[in-house]
């Protein structure tokens, strides 16, 4: 009776004295709701940005935001905003003038706070996305810039994309005139060839270089180089022929035929655009003729007889105009939508006939026209049919027009003054932005810009104008003079901001423009040797000419009213001395670059420009210079790559230079004290590779080379790149006594210094002890700098003294041995624009942070962090251990070994939420890499974790830590001894615990309610792991991995199997597999127990299993486990894999028998490899079906296989390519003959056949004989093998007849050992190019052409020799008569 007056009195209180109290709480705790609520909000917000950086990353990678993310931010949003409404409430809580508290209001913001608290909260629960937060939205076909998907492209790239899946054609040419878009077109058939699989490589070479008839070796060796370079290969010999040679070796390497080993099938399209006059592939070393050969070239020309007649192209696709909706969809795409207007329409339609259907003329007029009114669009008809006709190769009268229009329709005339510019710098290649800026400051473009920086953007600003109106492209390559690179990258580091280009057609109307008045630019780009000056002296303002070969100068050149002069030389040869009275004539010139010149010293008359303000000498050879300190105006001077040794003391007087270019000048060995510091108003300093001879500061003698404390005196220096060759150069005191803005310091011994620089300010340091970094001046720079490396660096064990970090982007710490621990924890806060961190051989560096407890927020810690690499470090035992709060008893409570570590964390901090890229390499005593308590959402956007040699790792991705992982996309773990798990999902031991959508229970294991793990990981490689027995845990939800594209095992010698049987229907997307060296693995996939069976894998296309010794069957099903067919692949239940194409099993199950079971197909299947199966009988069971589609077969090392081929699977091999057979010594039929018909074909596509060592082979086939059929122990007619290149026949059973026919198509034919071959015919106008016959003793005769060999003392006469046209090799060992056995070589 008692307990049921207590249940009840319990339940009285739940539903009475709660409530009350409850709304009691409400009245006299408000602001205790009011500040829970401020807490939560700001909680929220907090959460709410995070997620914004990666929402805005998917945005930008074109992915769509999926609608439960945009609704979670919109709740955010709203609730936010009406509980920062509720809480300025809190300021009016009282009545009577604050005399007595308004209880009502009070009562009812408690009330509202603590439920808004209760929301809030409920949204940052909410903020989980097992989907992830976005999803890709892939267009039906990938296109390149530029390319519209017109009917007639679309049709003409179709037919190009025949031609490249065509094994037959070799050459494909594309013609058509400039502007119709032709690079565009050959760049997006690339594309879609890569798409699709055709090629392993593609390279894409610019020849444009074709126009110069004198740049032929110059060009080749770039095609050389550039072929070789995204091939990885690396010459050997410098001269061409050498590498023509090794060139021709590497493009042939894929079709050799290799007995001994596998090797990979290589497909290369080489695309050679813009050729304007026919290059020599042989001298190149591309065979093309070659049949063998593992290339396809696609040639892009104007001209049709170009490629046809020249080049030898075998099919030739036409590029043509566009027209009527073709060309109307380009301008409306391009104009907007408003040319469909009633009145704007037939103006637009009138424009677009002035366009001629080019698509560079109705883009550049369209771009021009765009948002305009009508009459803008009428006048720009009148001013279009109001343009004279040019008589320009491949330019029409409309082309000119429009792009005349469209130069006279841009802003201001400083754009256009800077695109005739441009259209006199292009020779046909990328235009460097660092040149442009020299020449446009001698220019008087930017004379009312007092600093370089702002007319670097002013610069940056024109060149985007002249993009957005199409008269200027981004560039395709770094600068072309690699001299340049230096430079170049400090003042214009954006990768779209380095150099420009322009299309051929506007260079040319460019140049047309510029050489009317007032411009009078005359641009010569071959000047010949017996050059008539006269015809360059007139009225010119702009003369450019580059002189191919060398030639002798006239005395004097008169231009009285020339303001720029460009005379550049091959750079392969220097141009003889410039006269002394050169200059006279030019009085008004402000821009000279004489590049490739000699000069033992300076014209005497350089010192009469005294309006020059640019001088550009590079790749001078420089003697005596002192007349330079004439040239008072100078701005800008450079000798980039120059041979001069010392300056000239008569610089002291340039006291106008701002930018001085002394990068590569590798001889310069002397500047006299106080040069640099007179040049007052210099803003730039380049001596990359150069002058390192820099005097200590404590040297005072004047007679010295200058120093380090004189660049202190350049108070406007913004940009500088040197090199301090020893450390103890550096002053004490301030080294740059003013603001860099940007600058590449080099302090140390460094043998190479980098040639592109990934940010504007790089700081690298080698050698030296700590105190380097307590230097005021390196104090200074370490404030702004962005890319840093110490190396070497002599320290004592406590972190490094720096105090702030505040810019740094990169960080490369490398064998500092006395370092201990890098940085103090608190430093993490100093490190806020950190993205990349390389730690690398430091001996003794046991943490990367100090331990401590600071109280800090961890996300304050390497907030952008985006890679971090740790590797060679033998002593490291944690990066560093973090706790959130104030701890006492840390001895107790610091995880020992374990990578990340951390105490006691608010559940708002997070750790490295940005970080990509994770690489771990040799940390012998790490344990774990995250603690167990890893804050929700730390590494959730980590992409790429790669992990080696790290022997003490147990578990690589913990059970409590799966979800923080959710967009890893690849994972590859090397030599790692003791891992037992990958992914360990398994049940935990302690108490029932919940995390995220994670339920766990220590008796039923895990449980995630549907949530999906590792969607987005795509690829997956563990190697050397000795210790693993799984990967995937048995109880994955469904879909799973799902994205999984490549896995690849390697030597996991506990491993049992790698795909389990829950998971198989989630690898749906998985292409690559292949595992090797895993000696106690039984089965590939595991589908005991499966409910349904069919297609699996629908994706896969290749599947690589080598040396799994134990491997019992590739499938196991149910009840299998005593089959005794012993099939590798024999599963009990039908079982396809439909995408499958390549298949290799090499030293798999050493008592297997049977391959292919019956109920195992594979219809697409293209590339069969067996090697070393000892026990195989047979391939094919007698029931299978197997693909037609088989193009490669390759049997190596099968000693027990009797027959290869069945005759019910001969017809199957229709398109067989290759086949060779290897060192089966029992094999006795290559084509089971039985069952076939007298017009059955074999092998009708075959192109090599090599059989080798098989002893018992019969090679039998069937001969007509009195119209029955009938066999016998011969080697079957070769002639009727058309498509036959080679044969590789030694040491094969019983010999072959006495006389032997070939197909004159043979190209390659290797015979040993056959006792009684007598004669071989190889027919009407034999190909072939290689031969080689050894140990045949009876053999007398060779011919072909019907003609037999009457001679009595050698096999091939010099008359029968002739018709072999093509042989390159010929070895004849051991054959000859019966009484001879002499060695004949030709």
């Amino acid at each position: 009776m008692a307990e049921i007056v207590i249940a009840v009195a319990g339940k009285v209180s739940e539903y009475l004295v709660a409530p009350i109290g409850r709304q009691l709480g409400y009245l006299f705790c408000y602001r205790s709701h009011v500040e829970t609520l401020r807490n939560e909000v700001q909680t929220l917000r907090t959460a709410r940005n995070d997620q914004q950086i990666t929402v805005d990353k998917a945005t930008r990678k074109g992915d769509e935001i999926r609608p439960v993310v945009r609704e979670w931010l919109n709740r955010v949003d709203r609730n936010t905003g009406e509980a920062e409404a509720l809480m300025t409430d809190d300021q009016n809580m009282s009545c009577l003038n604050g005399w007595c508290p308004n209880l009502l209001s009070r009562y009812q913001l408690g009330r509202e706070a603590y439920k808004k608290a209760q929301v809030i909260v409920g949204i940052q629960t909410a903020r989980n996305f097992p989907d992830g937060i976005s999803y890709s939205v892939l267009p039906q076909s990938a296109t390149v810039e530029g390319y519209e998907c017109f009917q007639s492209r679309d049709s003409t790239l179709n037919d190009i994309m025949d031609a490249l899946r065509d094994d037959k054609t070799k050459m494909i040419g594309v013609y058509g005139m400039g502007g119709l878009g032709k690079t565009v077109l050959v760049k997006q058939a690339a594309q879609r060839a890569k798409q699709h699989n055709l090629f392993t490589t593609d390279i894409f070479i610019d020849v444009s270089w074709t126009r110069d008839s004198k740049k032929d070796e110059e060009g080749i060796a770039k095609i050389q180089q550039i072929t070789a370079e995204m091939l990885g290969y690396q010459f050997k010999g410098k001269d061409e022929s050498t590498r023509a040679n090794e060139l021709k070796q590497r493009l042939q390497k894929g079709n050799q035929p290799e007995k001994e080993k596998e090797q990979k099938k290589e497909k290369i399209l080489i695309i050679l655009d813009d050729i304007w006059k026919e290059i020599n592939l042989e001298k190149v070393g591309i065979p093309f003729k070659d049949d063998r050969t593992i290339c396809k070239l696609v040639l892009v020309s104007r001209d049709e007889n170009r490629l046809r007649k020249d080049m030898g192209a075998q099919k030739c696709f036409q590029i043509k105009h566009l027209q009527g909706e073709e060309a109307w969809h380009l301008l409306k795409n391009t104009a907007g939508d408003s040319v469909e207007g009633d009145r704007l329409r037939p103006i637009a339609i009138e424009v677009l006939d002035k366009c001629g259907g080019l698509p560079i003329a109705i883009v550049t007029i369209a771009k021009a026209l765009k948002d305009e009114t009508v009459a803008v669009w009428k006048n720009a008809v009148d001013e279009l049919r109001s343009c004279a006709p040019i008589n320009i190769e491949g330019m029409d009268e409309k082309v000119y027009s429009c792009l005349k229009w469209s130069y006279n329709h841009l802003k201001s005339d400083e754009v256009k003054s800077l695109f005739l510019l441009c259209g006199c710098m292009s020779y046909y290649g990328d235009i460097s932005m660092d040149q442009m800026l020299r020449y446009a400051i001698g220019l008087d473009f930017f004379d009312d810009i007092n600093s370089l920086e702002r007319a670097i953007n002013k610069l940056v600003t024109l060149v985007k104008t002249l993009k957005a109106s199409s008269l200027l492209l981004d560039g395709t390559e770094d600068d072309g003079d690699g001299s340049r690179v230096g430079a170049s990258r400090l003042l214009f580091m954006d990768g779209d901001r380095k150099s420009v280009r322009m299309h051929d057609l506007v260079r040319d109307v460019a140049r047309i423009i510029a050489s009317e008045d007032p411009y009078q630019f005359k641009v010569v780009e071959d000047v010949p040797c017996d050059q008539d000056w006269t015809k360059i002296e007139d009225e010119s303002k702009f003369i450019s000419l580059y002189c191919k070969a060398v030639l002798e100068l006239p005395p004097r050149l008169v231009c009285l009213k020339l303001q720029f002069f460009i005379l550049q030389g091959n750079s392969g040869a220097f141009l003889n001395t410039i006269p002394n009275t050169f200059f006279e004539g030019m009085s008004q010139l402000k821009v000279l670059a004489m590049s490739g010149m000699h000069f033992p010293t300076l014209p005497s008359t350089l010192q009469s420009l005294a309006n020059l303000r640019t001088l550009c000498l590079d790749r001078c050879k420089l003697g005596d210079m002192a007349i330079i300190g004439e040239l008072k105006k100078l701005q800008v001077l450079s000798m980039v790559g120059s041979d001069i040794q010392q300056l000239p003391r008569e610089m002291m007087q340039l006291t106008n230079l701002r930018l001085l270019d002394l990068n590569y000048c590798e001889d310069l060995k002397v500047i006299p004290r106080d040069i640099l510091s007179s040049l007052s108003r210099l803003e730039c300093l380049f001596m990359k590779s150069s002058f390192s001879e820099w005097a200590g500061e404590e040297v005072c003698d004047g007679e010295s080379n200058a120093c380090l404390l004189e660049l202190n005196n350049l108070h406007r220096l913004r940009t500088i790149e040197v090199k301090i060759p020893n450390t103890e150069l550096v002053p004490k005191a301030y080294m740059f006594d003013h603001n860099l803005t940007s600058y590449a310091i080099f302090i140390g011994n460094f043998n190479r210094l980098p040639k592109t620089y990934e940010e504007s300010r790089t700081l690298h340091l080698k050698g030296g002890d700590e105190s380097l970094l307590f230097r005021d001046g390196i104090r200074k720079l370490l404030r702004t700098t962005e890319d840093l490396l110490l190396w070497g660096l002599e320290v004592c064990s406590h972190p490094i003294p720096v105090r702030s970090f505040d810019n740094l982007k990169t960080l490369v710490v490398r064998e500092c041995h006395g370092l201990k621990i890098l940085f103090l924890l608190s430093m993490g806060r100093d490190l806020p624009q950190l993205e990349e961190m390389t730690i690398q051989s430091c001996n003794e560096m046991q943490q990367i942070m100090e331990d401590g407890h600071v109280g800090i927020n961890l996300q304050l810690l390497f907030p952008k962090l985006r890679s971090l690499k740790l590797l060679y470090l033998p002593k490291l035992v944690n990066f560093g251990y973090f706790s959130s709060k104030m701890e006492t008893t840390s001895e107790a409570c610091v995880p020992k070994a374990i990578l990340i570590s951390i105490c006691h964390f608010s559940t708002t901090s997070v750790l490295f939420s940005n970080l990509e890229i994770l690489q771990l390499e040799r940390l012998p005593k790490i344990k774990e890499l995250w603690h167990h308590q890893l804050p929700l959402d730390s590494f959730s956007n980590l992409r790429i974790l790669r992990v080696t040699f790290c022997g003490h790792l147990l578990n690589l991705i913990p059970r409590r830590l799966i979800q923080n992982f959710k967009n890893l996309k690849e994972i590859k773990v090397t030599s790692c001894e003791n891992l037992r798990h990958v992914f360990d999902v398994q049940g935990y031991d302690d108490a029932d615990h919940v995390q995220g959508n994670v339920n766990i229970s220590n008796q039923n294991g895990v449980h995630f309610f549907g949530e999906v793990l590792f969607f987005n990981l795509e690829k997956l490689e563990l190697y050397y792991l000795d210790e693993l027995k799984e990967i995937w845990h048995h109880r994955l939800p469904h879909n799973s991995f799902s994205n999984l594209r490549i896995l690849r095992v390697e030597k996991c010698e506990s491993l049992l199997n790698t795909i389990p049987r829950h998971l198989i229907q989630s690898f749906k997307n998985l292409k690559e597999i292949k595992v090797s060296r895993c000696w106690n693995l039984k089965h590939v996939f595991d589908l005991q127990g499966c409910d349904t069976y069919g297609e699996i894998l629908p994706m896969l296309e290749i599947l690589v299993l080598y040396n799994l010794k134990k491997l019992k069957g590739i499938i196991i099903c149910n009840n299998e486990e005593n089959d005794d067919t012993r099939g590798l692949f024999s599963p009990s239940m039908p079982m396809t894999f439909q995408n499958l194409k390549c298949l290799s099993i090499d030293c798999c199950g050493e008592e297997v028998e049977v391959l292919f079971g019956e109920k195992v197909s594979f219809p697409n299947l293209e590339e069969l490899k067996l090697h070393n199966l000892p026990m195989l009988q047979k391939i094919w069971h007698p029931q299978h079906k197997f693909s037609n589609k088989l193009r490669i077969l390759k049997v190596y090392t099968c000693p027990r296989l009797a027959n290869l081929i069945p005759s019910h699977l001969i017809h199957n091999f229709q398109i067989l390519k290759e086949l060779d057979v290897c060192d089966c010594e029992g094999l006795e039929y290559v084509f089971d003959h039985q069952g076939l018909n007298r017009d059955d074909e074999i092998l009708p596509k075959i192109e090599i056949l090599g059989l080798v060592e098989l002893p018992k082979l019969r090679l039998t086939f069937y001969e007509d004989k009195n119209d029955n059929m009938s066999y016998h122990s011969s080697l079957f007619k070769f002639t009727v093998l058309e498509h036959i290149k080679e044969i590789y026949i030694i040491n094969c059973g019983k010999p072959l007849d006495e006389r032997v026919s070939f197909s004159p198509n043979l190209e390659v034919l290797v015979l040993e050992k056959f006792s009684k071959l007598k004669k071989i015919d190889f027919g009407t106008e034999p190909k072939l190019r290689k031969l080689r016959l050894m140990n045949i003793p009876e053999l007398s005769n060779i011919h072909s052409n019907g003609d037999e060999n009457v001679s009595k003392t050698c096999l091939l006469s010099s008359s029968m020799f002739k018709n072999f046209h093509n042989l390159e090799k010929c070895d004849i060992i051991n054959c000859g008569m019966k009484d001879k056995s002499n060695v004949y070589s030709y």
